[in-house]
Formats: structure tokens, sequence, C-alpha cells
């Protein structure tokens, strides 16, 4: 009963613990917003407004991608129980077939099974609101990680830009003169970049450790629920549905900082190998070079600092999952 349950509240508990933590770094977010809007307003002055919008258009289609995911999952989830009833009636039997309720739940006051489908719909509006949950904090976290990224991306467009044309102006003054105020705007978008990932990874440390945790006991106990209900098509589908949508879920948890350490590792060979920033005037050279050292510690999401958010180490969670499911299921044999 404790294992059938464990996944249903770990769902619970994950869509409590991104509410609870936009609530509470409610005035952080606020300052993201904030400055979101003023960069989309600054980059329309500079005409590079369109890199930011490539990457976060990237960054819609994964939201939506992991919107349709997650909802089609819901979907299968909420109809496997209606089966047997819809069985009833288009293949009828001598007796009515066994039913299966979302969760397994026990009202003190009255039998269930009397209710069921009074209790499947009080269960799928649960399953419904917890699911939408998720899916609407984690959409908007892709899209302001893909923001973030998107900044990188522009300043490493920058570069490239600035000092490609160094040698655009007749006048050496001038060329200078302007060289150093497009790179000093562009050493500025660059720190806006960074205080933007501060507070992105300050507001998320405490939440995706918990989040982490959680995934791991709803893969595994979902798998081991999958292997020992093969007896029973209905009970072995929904296991398995679940499980995959907690692989995932802990999935798109990882992608978004892959992305961000991506983007900010990209910038970092721009700097190397695509821009001649070693032809620029010295005053230029110095703010690159403290713009360099800043670029060697990319920027990675993690949960407490401990563990970061990124395919390598989902994968890493992943087979730790695997060894906890061998193991249970050989206390059970």
């Amino acid at each position: 009963m404790v294992l059938e349950c464990l996944p249903h509240l770990g769902a619970l508990l994950t869509s409590v613990v991104k509410i609870l933590n936009v609530h509470l770094n409610r005035e952080n977010f606020r300052k993201l917003f904030d400055s979101i809007t003023k960069e989309w307003q600054q980059l329309k002055l500079s005409q590079d407004l369109y890199i930011l919008e490539e990457v976060t258009i990237r960054g819609s289609k994964m939201a939506k991608l992991y919107r349709n995911t997650l909802l089609i999952c819901m979907a299968l989830f909420l109809l496997i129980p209606l089966i047997p009833p819809m069985l009833d009636i288009v293949l009828p039997l001598n007796e009515t077939r066994p039913r299966q309720q979302l969760v397994n739940v026990n009202y003190v006051l009255f039998d269930s099974d009397n209710y069921f489908f009074y209790v499947y719909l009080q269960l799928s509006w649960a399953s419904v609101v917890v699911s939408i949950s998720i899916v609407t904090v984690d959409s908007l976290l892709m899209l302001i990680v893909h923001h973030n990224s998107g900044l990188f991306v522009v300043c490493g467009h920058q570069i490239q830009k600035n000092t490609r044309n160094l040698n655009s102006f007749t006048n050496e003054v001038m060329s200078e003169r302007y060289t150093y105020k497009q790179i000093r705007n562009c050493v500025i978008m660059h720190n806006k970049a960074i205080e933007f990932y501060d507070i992105l990874d300050e507001n998320n440390r405490i939440s995706y450790m918990i989040q982490t945790g959680l995934n791991m006991i709803g893969i595994t106990t979902t798998a081991v629920q999958t292997v020992i209900n093969l007896d029973r098509p209905g009970e072995s589908i929904k296991s398995a549905v679940l499980c995959g949508a907690n692989q995932f879920h802990l999935f798109m948890l990882s992608l978004p900082g892959q992305i961000l350490v991506d983007h900010c590792t990209e910038l970092t060979k721009q700097f190397r190998y695509d821009s001649t920033w070693y032809g620029a005037p010295i005053g230029v050279q110095k703010m690159l070079y403290m713009m360099q050292i800043r670029t060697r510690r990319p920027c990675t999401l993690t949960a407490c600092g401990l563990y970061q958010m990124n395919i390598e180490n989902f994968g890493t969670t992943f087979k730790t999952c695997m060894s906890y499911i061998t193991m249970i299921m050989s206390l059970k044999g």
C-alpha cells in the first residue's frame, strides 16, 4: 500500500514545492521579469533582438513539447480506470468487470467502491490540478533559462561583430572610441547576464534538490510496481505511464541547465577562436580580459550547490534509480 501511494504523494509534493518556490521567491522572480523587459527594450535599439528571439523561440518550442507530453501522460493515466466500465457497456459479460481506482484510497465514512465515479471525479480533478501546476511552473522556468542563455549568445555575437570591424574607420581615434563604447556595452550585457543567472540559481537551488529526490523516488517505485503488477495489465500500464512521466520530468529539469552551460561554453570558445580581440586597443583588451576570466567559470544551475542540473548527471541519476530498482526487486524476490 505504501509503495503504491509514494509516486502519487511525490507528484503532489513536487507541485507544492514548485508553487511554494515561486511564492517564496516572488520578489526575485519580479526582478527577473523586470530585467527581461528592460533587456528586450534595449536590444531593440541595438538591432540584436533577433538573436535573443531565436533562443527564446527554441525555449518556447521545448516548453510546448514538455506540456504536450506530460498532458498526454496525464490523459492516459486518467483513461485507464475507465476501460473496465466502458467494456461493460461495449462488450458486457455476465458479471461486472473489477474496477480499479486512480489511486487506492480509503474513505472512512463510506465505501469508495460504491461511489466509484464520484471518487474518480474527485481524484481526476486533483490529478489535473497537480499536473497543470507542474507544467505551468516548469514551462515558465524553461523560458526564463532560455532568456538567460540568449543573453550570452548576444554577448558572443557582439564581441565577434565589434572586434571584426576594428578597421572599419579611417580615423584611428574615432575607431578606438567607437570600439571602446561597443565593447563596454557588451561587458555590461555580460554582467547583466551573470547577475540574472545568480538570481535564477539562488531561486531554484532548494527546489531542484527536493524535486530531484522526489523524482528518484517516483521513478524507482513506479518501475517496481510495473514489474510486480505484470499479471494485472491495467495497474502495470498505469505504473509504466507514471514511470515514463517521472523520467521525462527529470530529463526536462536537467535540459535547461545543460543548454545554459552550453551557451556559456560557446561564449568562451568565441573569445578564443572566433574574435580578433588581440587586435583591439589596450583599453579594450583590458575590458575583454576581465570578461574572459569570468567566462572560464560556466554558469551552472545546481541543486543546493551539490548536484549540477545537466544531462550527464541525469544519466547518473537514472543509473542510480536502476540500481535501487534491482535492489528492491531482489528483496521482494
